[in-house]
């Protein structure tokens, strides 16, 4: 995975979007639709008891939790995404930010109580929750709150490693909540739409390039991604060409440039970036805007500047959402 989580929604990369290993680091302290056939159900004539639970596969090993559990407590945003897209109410969540949270997700994410804020971690409070299961996905300071979090409730974390893809996230949540046939529905959807955007601009897709840019935690840089990340994966299944400062990007990799490097962007026809849920740039990426450098460029001449806030997918109502900020923007496009 390529991307990298705003500081406010963790301390550790995710959300929303991981970073390559060697940005893990200093991004900590600045912040699996096939479901897997439940084992241990029980075999025939075997007793009530086993019945009643499954076993799933985690980056922990293998974890025996309720066939259907009720009280889900969420430590992680993608989990937390995949919940509410799965229909399942959970009864704790994390703390993400309300700037960084989808706007499909922020008044139920309002309404839920919060139990971490990054890597701290309220155990008492999810405790108090009594959850029968606690879900999230492995990203280091979870993956050091495994054993404490573990002898709450049985916890299922998705592995999380560079070469995870963001679809693994959402396929891991429904499995550890029995939510296979949700999933299957919540991912015919998806790839309908990247079907219909591909047939519908297949002629402006063939002619045009794609950079796939955030903004930077450091002071003055700011991050280009390339086709092996969340966003770019998702570009490369509609079918957009990449321009040259992302098609240098390497997979599972970012490229970290100076704010005065606008001139990377110089072939870019198109380019996407991140934005709060409230459409204003994220991540101080504004800093790049408002150069007199990347206004003059092609792609800010032609306000081919494509903002959205599922720029970090953690579910796939996230992933069809980047692909309806690309069919909004090519839609208002001249031919």
């Amino acid at each position: 995975m390529t991307l990298v989580t705003p500081p406010a929604h963790d301390v550790s990369p995710s959300p929303r979007g991981s970073a390559p290993r060697r940005l893990l680091t200093a991004l900590a302290v600045a912040v699996t639709a096939v479901t897997l056939a439940a084992c241990g159900a029980g075999s025939a004539g075997g007793d009530a008891e086993a019945a009643k639970t499954r076993v799933v596969a985690t980056a922990h090993g293998k974890v025996t939790v309720p066939a259907r559990p009720l009280r889900i407590v969420s430590v992680h945003a993608w989990s937390t995404e995949s919940l509410f897209d799965l229909g399942v109410k959970p009864v704790g969540i994390e703390n993400s930010g309300a700037t960084y949270v989808p706007p499909r997700y922020l008044k139920r994410w309002k309404a839920t109580a919060k139990v971490t804020s990054g890597a701290d971690i309220d155990y008492e409070k999810i405790a108090s929750l009594k959850p029968d299961l606690i879900v999230g996905v492995d990203v280091p300071y979870l993956s050091k709150a495994y054993k404490s979090l573990s002898a709450i409730a049985p916890t299922t974390f998705a592995a999380f490693d560079d070469t995870s893809t963001w679809a693994e996230y959402p396929d891991a949540t429904a499995r550890f909540v029995d939510r296979g046939t949700q999933l299957a529905a919540l991912k015919r959807t998806y790839e309908d739409r990247i079907a219909a955007v591909r047939k519908e601009y297949r002629a402006k897709l063939a002619d045009a390039r794609w950079d796939v840019i955030q903004g930077g935690f450091d002071s003055g840089n700011y991050w280009i991604y390339g086709p092996g990340s969340p966003v770019g994966d998702i570009l490369d299944q509609i079918g957009v060409r990449f321009a040259s400062a992302s098609a240098a990007v390497p997979k599972g990799d970012n490229k970290s440039v100076s704010y005065e490097r606008a001139d990377l962007l110089k072939d870019a026809d198109y380019v996407i970036y991140y934005t709060n849920n409230d459409g204003s740039p994220a991540n101080h990426i504004q800093k790049l805007f408002d150069l007199e450098a990347f206004k003059r460029l092609p792609v800010a001449k032609d306000n081919h500047l494509v903002g959205t806030s599922d720029f970090l997918p953690g579910s796939y109502s996230d992933a069809t959402g980047v692909v309806d900020s690309v069919a909004k923007m090519l839609d208002a496009t001249a031919s």
